[in-house]
């Protein structure tokens, strides 16, 4: 009796079981990988590259100088200060211009009072001479008496202008906002034209610098996509917004310039791939690399599912139909093979 029932117990557990279980040769649910995206790997013509060196600036810098010879009585202003337009960077002073405002204002009163009395003068003249009262050569000579005090009044007006504009020169602001970079000047020293006192520059725009070889210029122009990258920062791909017309006689090369992130320091060494030619190749998605300490490898699909395979990657590639970046296969992959994105 105890048999019977342990195998009325066993019996459905077993039932269950087998009802769980997939008869051969009937699809299932699909296995996880197959909905996962894939792509056929094809043979490609991809860009040949020239590594050439360039220089991150920022895009606005200028050095401050002043127009006048003068004493700096203050700089109030250090390296690494942030500024923002119309800030005041350097004050001169202004003894020997309030000096000469003096002398010009007195200059043009003077001139002044010589051409109202130089009008009544000629006025008179005129008058008498519509009676008969006096030559005509009097006349004339107030006329021109006249014309010679209004030239001195114009002379003495316009060297009061050029005080004024020399007093606007007196306090210098900064153009646009941006950071103090450099400082050469302290309070008390003498300020020359031309003389660089400081040099402040954007920080919200960069530009890199690139030297090319003049032989490779035709395969440069204005929107071509160059790799850029610098020690410590992450590698990016620039659009080159112009290239200079004129070959450098020292270096012969010709300069490129490329927007870069305001995050790249002015100072820093970059180094730059140029695209010369195109030979075929196999490129897949930078995404779909699998890295494991120094190995790289990519998910190959196949009939048990996707399996990693090492590879050995190459330089990374751009052009105008890869719409994300791709890393160059130079070995380990075939075209014709599907990989997992």
């Amino acid at each position: 009796m105890k048999k019977n029932i342990l195998y009325l117990l066993i019996l459905p557990v077993l039932a269950a079981a087998a009802g769980c279980s997939e008869a051969p040769g009937q699809p299932g649910a699909p296995a996880q990988w197959e909905s996962e995206p894939s792509v056929q790997v094809v043979a490609q013509q991809l860009p040949t590259y020239i590594v050439v060196d360039g220089r991150v600036t920022a895009k606005n810098q200028v050095e401050i100088a002043t127009r006048m010879m003068a004493h700096i009585t203050a700089i109030p202003v250090e390296v690494g200060d942030r500024v923002q337009k119309g800030a005041v960077l350097v004050r001169l002073g202004t003894e020997d211009i309030e000096a000469n405002r003096a002398s010009a204002r007195a200059a043009v009163e003077a001139a002044s009072l010589a051409a109202a009395e130089a009008r009544r003068h000629a006025a008179r003249m005129d008058t008498l001479l519509a009676v008969d009262a006096v030559p005509s050569v009097q006349r004339d000579q107030a006329r021109l008496q006249l014309a010679a005090a209004e030239s001195q009044l114009v002379m003495a007006e316009s060297g009061l202008r050029s005080v004024e504009t020399a007093a606007g020169y007196s306090t210098i602001v900064a153009p646009f906002s941006g950071a103090v970079v450099s400082r050469f000047a302290d309070p008390g020293d003498m300020a020359a034209p031309g003389m660089p006192l400081l040099v402040i520059q954007d920080e919200t725009a960069r530009k890199g610098r690139i030297a090319i070889p003049a032989t490779s210029r035709e395969h440069v122009a204005a929107k071509t996509l160059i790799g850029v990258s610098a020690a410590g920062l992450e590698s990016i791909v620039a659009q080159v917004k112009s290239v200079s017309a004129g070959v450098d006689p020292m270096t012969g090369t010709v300069e490129a310039i490329v927007d870069l992130p305001s995050t790249w320091a002015p100072g820093t060494t970059l180094t730059a791939q140029v695209p010369v030619g195109t030979r075929e190749g196999i490129a897949v998605p930078e995404s779909s690399v699998v890295r494991r300490g120094q190995l790289t490898g990519v998910r190959v699909t196949g009939e048990d599912g996707p399996a990693i395979r090492w590879v050995r990657l190459g330089r990374r590639v751009t052009g105008p139909e890869m719409d994300t970046p791709h890393v160059e296969i130079l070995s380990g992959l075939v075209a014709g093979e599907e990989i997992v994105l």
